[in-house]
């Protein structure tokens, strides 16, 4: 076999796999829903309810040098994510992760 018909073939057979591999993608992952935020003099947390995929807090404060963001810990969906700040918080909410 010539080396051009190889190079050939073994383009087809990766084409081939591929194809098989994009047509049997797992479903489409739903984002969080269902989220809710609170927060203390020095703390915050967010909780999604819902949806799938993970979640974490995130915060933006105001440190002495400038706006800072601080974000909790990546968790599944029906966890807390929490974390503690050190500064004035500007801004709660949630983000998918």
């Amino acid at each position: 076999m010539s080396l051009r018909r190889r190079i050939a073939t073994l383009s087809s057979i990766a084409a081939l796999g591929l194809s098989v591999v994009a047509l049997n993608s797992g479903p489409a992952m739903a984002a969080p829903s269902g989220c809710t935020t609170q927060q203390g003099s020095n703390w915050a947390s967010s909780l999604c309810t819902s949806g799938t995929g993970r979640h974490m807090v995130v915060v933006r404060a105001r440190h002495y040098t400038g706006p800072i963001l601080v974000t909790g810990p990546c968790v599944a969906i029906g966890q807390t994510s929490w974390t503690t700040v050190n500064w004035p918080i500007t801004y709660v909410g949630w983000a998918g992760c």
